[in-house]
């Protein structure tokens, strides 16, 4: 070994192997890889400074310093060897496996093939029997232990989270106060990234002493529980279908796992409320938890729905005094031309004015609806289909729904808010009463609904394939909505 080292043969291999390392690092896609032949160049580097130097090192060095640098580039080959063939090891390991060794394996393996090539060369150039001199220094190894302790526990307990394995990198887990996505798995400490893009370091140590806890598994999908109390005045079931909703139309909550939303106890002031949903990476929880809490905010207050709590000061304080409905916006629709204004007035002013945020969906295709709405402020987007295409976008002074109200029949479109907005809402049995007492507006609407129909069937022809509606039935329908025979 020592005469091929020092011989010429090994100083060409290492300046091809030398060149070659430089290319695998330039085209390599593995970040893992590079670091891995980055280690090993620099070793090989130092063998070719050494080995190309040695001679007029020599020279102007005492006699009794050729042999330690002989060593050196000794050392520098062997070490250059294993490191490369350690990073070639790894590279078919992951190929392989298509997993990622953790960087204290890689450390301690590393350490492990030094120490193990190293004993021979000292050994026979050097005469020194490394054996002898751990096993005589007994007290120097006691002192060095006190004195490393710490890091030696680091270590033990790195090595026994390896062999544990309760989180691997990219993992999102809660160390004491800490939580964050793992980005590094070291021999003294466990780096994290933090939801606000924080480097953690916290010591091996640490975590073993700690409380643990892995949001993340094969599935990827962890659950997030939430707890809100409503007033009593609300009926159960009612809250229960209006939160499911609220869950449907958050993006960031999975429909499998199925959300829950349970009753947990009869409070002081409230009912309290359990609700758990899922998401895909738990990095997400503030955002899912924003989007939740915001979209029930809306909902429940639609709804009539209170969200109580316990109030220490009595607050003495005017109301906010109500909006008043602007009704000629109301009046001036389509809807209402069959209406003199005078009637038309009358029933723009039993709206109600509801508030729906961002994202929120007013009406949803396919399903039943007793109510229209007129816009106030905001825009809202249509949307048909299954995927679904946007068809219109509606602003001040239009509305939608009416269709639904007058004939029964299942939502056409989907309505989305794309801003906070304030809509009119009316619903059918306000027209049920003004017809019961004007029975002639009956064959108008009739004619406005056809009307409607056919503009509809048209802008949506390129999506749904079914028969376009048949004229002539919407004043039966109108009499059996509405009673009047």
């Amino acid at each position: 070994m020592k005469q091929f080292v020092e011989g010429n043969l090994a100083l060409v291999l290492a300046a091809i192997a030398f060149v070659a390392i430089i290319a695998a690092i330039r085209i390599s896609l593995e970040e893992a890889q590079k670091r891995d032949l980055t280690v090993g160049l620099r070793w090989l580097t130092a063998y070719l400074f050494l080995r190309l130097n040695g001679f007029w090192l020599e020279d102007v060095l005492p006699q009794e310093w050729h042999i330690y640098v002989r060593v050196g580039w000794s050392l520098a080959f062997a070490f250059a060897s294993t490191r490369i063939a350690v990073a070639f090891a790894l590279w078919v390991r992951r190929r392989l496996t298509r997993t990622t060794t953790a960087k204290i394996h890689r450390d301690v393996l590393d350490f492990v093939l030094y120490v193990v090539v190293a004993i021979p060369i000292l050994k026979t150039q050097l005469k020194l029997d490394i054996t002898t001199l751990l096993g005589t220094s007994a007290v120097l190894s006691l002192v060095l232990g006190f004195a490393l302790q710490d890091t030696l526990g680091n270590l033990f307990s790195g090595l026994s989270l390896q062999l544990e394995a309760p989180f691997v990198v990219g993992d999102y887990i809660s160390v004491g106060d800490k939580e964050g996505h793992v980005i590094e798995i070291g021999w003294r400490s466990t780096r994290i990234m933090s939801i606000r893009r924080e480097s953690i370091a916290i010591p091996n140590s640490n975590i073993a002493k700690e409380k643990l806890t892995n949001f993340s598994n094969a599935a990827r999908a962890v659950a997030i529980e939430l707890e809100f109390g409503t007033g009593y005045e609300a009926a159960p079931n009612f809250v229960k279908a209006e939160t499911s909703e609220v869950l449907r139309q958050s993006p960031l909550v999975l429909n499998d796992p199925a959300p829950l939303v349970t009753l947990k106890e009869f409070g002081e002031s409230a009912l309290t409320w359990v609700v758990r949903f899922y998401v895909t990476d738990y990095a997400n929880r503030p955002q899912a938890v924003d989007d939740v809490l915001s979209r029930l905010w809306y909902r429940f207050g639609r709804d009539g729905i209170e969200i109580p709590f316990p109030q220490r000061v009595v607050h003495m304080r005017a109301e906010k005094p109500k909006r008043e409905i602007d009704i000629e916006l109301i009046a001036k629709l389509p809807l209402f031309a069959p209406f003199p204004i005078e009637e038309a007035r009358g029933l723009s002013a039993s709206a109600i004015e509801r508030t729906f945020g961002v994202g929120e969906e007013v009406i949803t295709e396919g399903r039943a609806g007793t109510t229209f709405y007129v816009v106030v402020s905001g825009r809202l987007s249509v949307k048909v289909g299954t995927p679904s295409k946007e068809i219109a976008t509606l602003e001040r002074g239009a509305a939608f729904g009416e269709m639904s109200l007058l004939t029964g029949e299942p939502r056409s479109a989907t309505v989305v808010a794309l801003e906070d907005c304030v809509l009119l809402e009316m619903g059918r049995d306000v027209f049920a009463k003004h017809l019961q007492q004007h029975p002639e507006r009956l064959a108008q609407l009739a004619a406005l609904i056809d009307e409607r129909k056919a503009g509809l069937a048209a802008a949506t022809s390129a999506i749904t394939a079914g028969p376009a509606p048949a004229p002539g039935k919407a004043l039966l329908r109108l009499r059996e909505i509405f009673g009047l025979r």
